[in-house]
């Protein structure tokens, strides 16, 4: 029986959740050791866990690898950012719906269940941290490669997001239809009636209003690939950090400074690379400091019932109906100004890049979809329990409350709304190690070399660079973490 089924399954999720910890618990832990500094400590967990290699690996080789980048473990760094870019490459070739196979239930039960992916921004920093330990390293070859690979996937950066989408609506589409007849819906709804359905539940104001209070997103304009700007979506730093690498090691910058300057027209570094670039001038004795201050949004969950008003044929049959969705909570910066000593003179960064508006484009892009999964879900669940219920109120006018067949579908729509309930919970995994905002300066190499870095007007790195010209990079999570810095020069 389905029901059987799906309630062992339930019960499986629940005793295994009561053995290990919860995704949550991981996340929350990891945060709490990045913003002390505990770099190496924030390492032994999620690379366990991506030693698994799970559906959610992925998610954890890109922590995993985060951490041992702060910790300057430059070996482990790239063991899990070479593991973390071959997943990507497999999810390429074969989307990341392949591995779920015919589990019906697990697409129909929320976003959790789906293989963890990352999108655009966490292959984009992939490379970019992958580029500076090979670039600080001393291996420019292997730089250029992962600077080369980060630019192709921004500009893959919206056909990507369109399949994944698409991909997506055509998995959950053929998995509440299975869903449907495996329950023995007689009048199951036919694709066209959910999405009409789940179309009048978006566009009712009471409903779009709170998730737009909730989440921060419009139903009616966040997220829509059609329209959304390309600002919105590409990624500054990689810009102007790839653009000014091809520079100084001899190639072509391909474009890059003169996108990263049209795309932070009011960063003076970025405008002032591109016009000396495009004048024809060669950088001599030029240092570059790049810092990545305090960790993007990270992504708690939010609850709410579905409203019943909207589904004509629910009443008294629903005996469980709701959603859940994730919301985006800001963190803080690491210090509230940044300033660079060089020879004697002061000069003050600029941001270059909103990290948290670039994941704020994500979480927009992916909630468009999101949304409808929910609300599909939600839909066919509540489908499930008014017909098992009208089922049941018949069988008990024909035979009274005691007869077998009102007691076993009474039971089954009970099974029915339990299982909802308990499914119900909304996706929380994203790379949260990544910066809140990436900021730079650039300053003449004085004559002895000495470059201080200061954060809140308290010296936080001191670096001695050779002549020629230098890039360094700077990471600090959090106000009382210790600042994380690599060089890379060219002599």
């Amino acid at each position: 029986m389905v029901t059987n089924a799906r309630t062992a399954a339930a019960l499986a999720l629940v005793l295994a959740a009561a053995g290990c910890r919860t995704t949550e618990e991981v996340l929350r832990d990891y945060e709490a050791n990045l913003v002390a500094g505990g770099y190496a400590a924030a390492v032994p967990e999620v690379s366990e866990l991506a030693g698994k290699e799970d559906d959610t690996q992925q998610l954890w080789r890109l922590l995993a690898g985060a951490a041992n980048y702060m910790a300057d473990d430059k070996a482990n760094a790239l063991k899990q950012f070479d593991a973390a870019e071959e997943v990507f490459r497999k999810n390429d070739q074969r989307g990341v719906f392949s591995s779920m196979g015919t589990q019906t239930l697990a697409m129909m039960t929320n976003d959790r269940t789906i293989p963890y992916d990352g999108g655009g921004l966490d292959r984009i920093f992939t490379c970019i941290y992958r580029a500076i330990d090979f670039m600080c390293g001393g291996d420019k070859d292997l730089a250029r490669v992962e600077l080369n690979r980060a630019a192709q996937y921004q500009a893959n950066w919206l056909y990507d997001r369109r399949r994944d989408i698409d991909a997506a609506q055509k998995e959950l589409d053929s998995a509440a239809a299975e869903y449907q007849k495996k329950e023995g819906q007689a009048n199951a709804t036919s694709q066209a009636d959910r999405r009409k359905t789940t179309g009048s539940v978006i566009a009712d104001s009471g409903f779009a209003a709170q998730i737009k209070e909730h989440c921060g997103f419009d139903p009616s304009s966040s997220g829509d690939l059609d329209t959304l700007p390309k600002a919105a979506y590409m990624n500054q730093y990689m810009l102007h950090l790839a653009g000014v690498f091809r520079w100084l090691d001899g190639d072509s910058p391909l474009n890059l400074l003169r996108d990263a300057a049209a795309y932070s027209p009011g960063n003076p570094v970025a405008r002032r690379d591109n016009a000396e670039m495009s004048a024809g001038r060669s950088p001599r004795n030029q240092v570059w400091i790049w810092v990545e201050d305090g960790l993007c949004p990270c992504r708690d969950e939010w609850r709410l019932d579905l409203p019943l008003f909207l589904i004509p044929y629910a009443g008294e049959y629903v005996m469980y109906a709701g959603m859940a969705f994730p919301v985006l909570r800001e963190r803080g910066y690491a210090a509230a100004s940044w300033s660079v000593s060089a020879g004697g003179g002061t000069s003050q960064f600029a941001e270059l890049a909103s990290i948290d508006r670039l994941v704020r484009t994500e979480y927009d892009v992916y909630m468009r979809g999101a949304l409808t999964r929910e609300i599909t879900r939600t839909l066919v669940k509540i489908g499930v329990q008014v017909a098992l219920g009208a089922a049941a109120a018949a069988a008990e006018r024909r035979n009274g409350s005691n007869s077998g067949d009102y007691l076993a579908l009474k039971l089954s729509q009970i099974g029915v709304a339990t299982w909802a309930a308990t499914t119900t919970a909304a996706d929380l995994r994203s790379w949260t190690a990544l910066p809140k905002t990436v900021k730079v300066a650039r300053v003449d190499r004085p004559a002895d070399g000495r470059v201080s870095v200061f954060a809140g007007g308290q010296p936080v790195a001191e670096t001695v660079v050779p002549e020629g010209n230098a890039l360094i990079f700077v990471r600090k999570p959090s106000p009382v973490a210790p600042a994380v810095v690599k060089v890379a020069t060219f002599p």
